[in-house]
């Protein structure tokens, strides 16, 4: 006796979905038999401190602060590891206050160089640039896309402010 077409697609779709439930049942769930911490009981190894989980604004404010003032440290760190490979570092030592718009002592600072205020300004202008140039390299090292990088900048001064 000859099984009709119909009934045999249906016995072929109840096989295939028996294997599937079978090969699931089997399968090891995200992590296996690994044991899971939770972020309350875990601990920093290399300060030895408990590390608490975001349970509030407060932590996600904290945590988002730590991550504006990292990525400015890194870019300053990288801005000054480019000035002492010029040969700048004095130089960029007189200039660093202007990064956050500190000119109180411009002319002094003028002087020293044997600038001009006018000359000084324009440094401390480029100094400026420069410094943003790096601030968003770090931060597109942080987000998926291109087009993302002005909206996590935005949020960076934000956090800042």
């Amino acid at each position: 006796m000859e099984i009709p077409q119909n009934v045999a697609v249906v016995l072929g779709a109840l096989r295939h979905f028996l294997g599937d439930l079978r090969d699931r049942a089997r399968a090891a769930k995200r992590g296996g038999n690994l044991v899971h911490e939770s972020f309350q009981s875990s601990t920093d190894s290399s300060t030895g401190q408990d590390i608490a989980a975001p349970e509030s604004y407060e932590h996600a404010a904290w945590f988002d602060r730590q991550w504006a003032l990292a990525i400015m440290d890194r870019s300053l760190t990288a801005l000054t590891a480019e000035h002492a490979a010029m040969g700048k570092a004095e130089q960029f030592e007189l200039l660093k206050p202007g990064l956050v718009g500190a000119a109180a002592a411009r002319t002094d600072v003028a002087a020293s160089l044997g600038w001009s205020e006018g000359a000084l300004k324009v440094a401390v202008h480029r100094l400026r640039k420069r410094f943003r140039e790096f601030v968003r390299a770090e931060i597109a090292q942080t987000v998926p896309a291109f087009a993302d990088i002005d909206a996590e900048l935005h949020y960076l001064v934000e956090v800042l402010a």
